[in-house]
């Protein structure tokens, strides 16, 4: 049953802002932010803009919101792939498959980072700000991942494990923009290189 389930003739409050919330986040994945209206919700929605202004009085509104939606879903995606894995290493190869498996069933699709990063400069300080929040908690995680794994022998590699992962975002972020040109193939290569530089 969707989250915005009719009651009676209309959505409760909450159930509306998640539909909205839902819908907008479908819309990111074939446009960028600044591509994309209120208007173009409405229609799709099949409501007045004013029922988004009320939930999001402004598309910086809607776009705070859009990141913490996605945060809590990539929080739970995590959350399931750290609770099975047997350790680090584990944990790490579990992430790089998940990422293949995830970024190549979005086809023609957008990734939600991408929809924002593409307007980078044009985007308010403000959903910048909370953009950058995001991509560096992520970040985070996979260099204490690459410290942990290192530490008990199940990766090596020179460096930091900062600058490490950053290295493999950039990798697999570049790969997801050049996989519709290049192909699949080109993005399994990706992965498979990652793996085999940390010795996975």
């Amino acid at each position: 049953m969707p989250a915005y389930q009719l009651v009676g003739s209309c959505l409760a409050v909450s159930d509306r802002k998640q539909q909205i919330l839902e819908t907008a986040a479908e819309l990111l994945t074939h446009k960028s932010f600044a591509a994309f209206s209120y208007q173009d919700l409405a229609e799709r929605l099949g409501i007045r803009k004013a029922s988004i202004h009320h939930h999001f009085a402004t598309k910086d509104d809607l776009g705070v919101a859009l990141l913490g939606f996605w945060r809590e879903r990539s929080g739970a995606m995590m959350a399931e792939l750290l609770g099975d894995a047997t350790g680090p290493g584990d944990a790490l190869t579990r992430i790089l498959d998940r990422c293949e498996e995830v970024l190549l069933d979005m086809g023609n699709q957008v990734c939600p980072a991408g929809a924002f990063e593409v307007d980078g400069q044009a985007l308010s300080d403000r959903v910048r700000e909370e953009l950058k929040a995001e991509k560096l908690t992520f970040l985070e995680q996979i260099a204490e991942l690459l410290q942990a794994a290192r530490g008990a022998g199940e990766v090596a590699f020179l460096g930091e494990p900062r600058d490490q992962a950053a290295t493999m975002l950039a990798a697999l972020q570049g790969a997801r923009q050049a996989e519709p040109v290049l192909g699949r193939e080109f993005f399994r290569g990706v992965v498979r290189q990652l793996k085999r530089s940390l010795g996975l």
